[in-house]
């Protein structure tokens, strides 16, 4: 299967010189998470939802001013210029292997140097699971949740607090915690709800200095998760498993056994299956 097959072709792009709060409004409105970087056609860069996380905070320019100044204005300014890409011919293959090696979202079809399209791991696992999928790149037939999943899950009570979270989250490399209470899940919290809630505590915070009064945010994973969770059993093919996160539009899955938490099972493990 080639890559042209299954790219996204239209695609929301930003200039170097637009401004870090217009991105945010964008990753806020449109909830993708890498936006390429263009100037007349041609792909300069690359920022994702992380690197305006790491540069802002995830709070915007008015709130971010310092005596020092305020950092980073531009998308321009934070970029990742070296970027590998694909051309639309390439195998899907070739784009997985990017994505999976590297640990990035979506890479960039390229022909001469000009933008044509985007490969996420939303359209890898959507090929993948295709009922006219290519033998050399869909779900294995047969294959478990289980055969697949994550079995060491690091997991979160709804007390901690979110800058616990943040550094477990930094600490074990992982993007997704489950939240457990008495053995049941009781949500979910992503990297990406993390990020949102930290830049609503540094606005707090401002917002309290300016007024004279001492704040001290304590924001529990309560306050942050999504109580709405999908779970999937140990024992449900991994082609049901790729559906569910496809329907959802999640990018991890709790896996269950008799109604404990099992495992976890991500859009990355489905896709290094089938690589």
């Amino acid at each position: 299967m080639k890559v042209a097959k299954v790219m996204t072709r239209e695609v929301i792009t930003v200039a170097p010189d637009c401004p870090l709060d217009e991105a945010i409004r964008l990753f806020e409105s449109c909830r993708f998470r890498h936006l390429p970087v263009v100037e007349k056609g041609r792909l300069l860069g690359m920022i994702s939802d992380r690197d305006i996380a790491l540069s802002t905070g995830w709070i915007l320019q008015a709130y971010r001013q310092d005596s020092e100044g305020s950092g980073p204005s531009t998308v321009g300014q934070i970029m990742h210029e070296h970027v590998r890409s694909v051309g639309p011919n390439a195998p899907l293959s070739e784009a997985a292997t990017i994505v999976l090696d590297h640990r990035v979202g979506a890479v960039p079809v390229v022909t001469d140097g000009e933008l044509q399209g985007l490969v996420t791991t939303t359209d890898l696992l959507r090929a993948c699971h295709a009922p006219s999928a290519d033998s050399d790149w869909r779900v294995p037939e047969g294959m478990l949740v289980q055969d697949a999943m994550t079995r060491d899950v690091r997991t979160a009570g709804p007390d901690m607090l979110m800058e616990d979270a943040i550094d477990l989250c930094q600490h074990e490399s992982v993007r997704h915690l489950p939240v457990v209470e008495s053995g049941r899940i009781v949500g979910m919290v992503s990297d990406r709800d993390l990020r949102f809630g930290l830049g609503q505590e540094i606005i707090s915070d401002m917002l309290a200095q300016e007024e004279g009064r001492l704040e001290v945010p304590q924001t529990p994973l309560s306050a942050l998760m999504s109580m709405e969770v999908v779970t999937i059993g140990a024992h449900e093919s991994l082609a049901k498993a790729a559906e569910q996160i496809l329907q959802h539009g999640f990018s991890a899955l709790p896996v269950v056994k008799d109604g404990k938490l099992v495992g976890i099972l991500t859009n990355t493990d489905i896709l290094r299956s089938c690589a």
